[in-house]
């Protein structure tokens, strides 16, 4: 089990023990993605959270990096595929909403 795992488990986190379930789920799936940019925004994600775990990054730093992959994946949707295009709204939708408004706030 990646150190991120357990810090997100580590979270006091008022009940919401579905939403870090979630969240591990969505960075699996989205470094299995068959989208080569999905699968690198997964990677991304896996990356920030193990920096936030190992304290190598501020939760303002962190915070600032999701809001950035938000954006690009944004960015980026109106140039894939409709399939792909709905795996990465939900990217970055689910990152928006188990992410930023969740877990920023528990940090």
């Amino acid at each position: 089990m990646p150190k991120w795992h357990d810090f997100v488990d580590r979270l006091k986190d008022e009940g919401s023990t579905l939403a870090k379930e979630e969240l591990k789920e969505l960075v699996a799936s989205a470094k299995a993605d068959s989208n080569d940019f999905i699968r690198k925004q997964g990677r991304k994600m896996e990356r920030y959270l193990s920096q936030m775990a190992s304290g190598s990054i501020t939760s303002k730093e962190f915070e600032g990096y999701m809001r950035d992959l938000v954006e690009l994946t944004r960015m980026e949707a109106a140039a894939l595929s409709q399939a792909a295009q709905t795996r990465a709204h939900r990217l970055a939708t689910a990152t928006v909403d188990l992410i930023l408004k969740a877990l920023v706030a528990l940090l």
